[in-house]
């Protein structure tokens, strides 16, 4: 299995991935997404950042990253967060890995990659929303060392906002 850096050729097959594991979910509420004009926008201006899980030619896992600066859809805003914080906030936007290769720990290996890069940015608060009832993801994000922050209303239900901080010299010490 690859996990590399994903790019704008890589947007169509995301789309198709994130469709199709919402499609298959029992509670499909419970993993909001943005329209595929959407996501292609995002992939266009460099908002959106991909990391693919690849096996052979198949996408078996991705998980995207939006760098909103001071967009309304920054999750800063939903924390309440000091203006001087919300430009280093990431939002650690959409997971989904495709039922065949769930257990493998793909989230995790996709998560690890992008904090890595990110932490080249400098210090940064990554944000992330996951539905409560959501037990697979909230325990990912969790054992990953992300937060509860808060309980929101947001995507037409309920969701927690999780806080992880990432300081680039603890990166470049291991």
């Amino acid at each position: 299995m690859e996990i590399r850096k994903g790019n704008r050729e890589d947007t169509e097959q995301f789309i198709e991935l994130l469709y199709d594991v919402r499609n298959g979910m029992e509670h499909p509420e419970w993993f909001f997404l943005d329209s595929p004009q959407e996501i292609r926008e995002l992939m266009d201006n460099g908002t959106m950042q991909l990391w693919l899980a690849v096996d052979g030619n198949r996408l078996a896992a991705a998980l995207d990253i939006l760098i909103p600066g001071l967009e309304e859809y920054n999750y800063g805003y939903d924390l309440g967060l000091d203006e001087a914080d919300l430009p280093r906030v990431i939002n650690m936007d959409s997971a989904a890995v495709r039922p065949d290769y769930r257990g493998q720990g793909l989230q995790k290996r996709l998560l690890e990659a992008a904090e890595h890069e990110i932490a080249q940015m400098g210090d940064r608060i990554l944000l992330c929303t996951v539905h409560p009832d959501n037990r697979f993801s909230l325990d990912n994000v969790l054992k990953q060392g992300y937060a509860i922050q808060r309980k929101i209303e947001k995507y037409g239900s309920v969701r927690f906002v999780l806080r992880k901080d990432i300081l680039q010299k603890n990166f470049a010490e291991s």
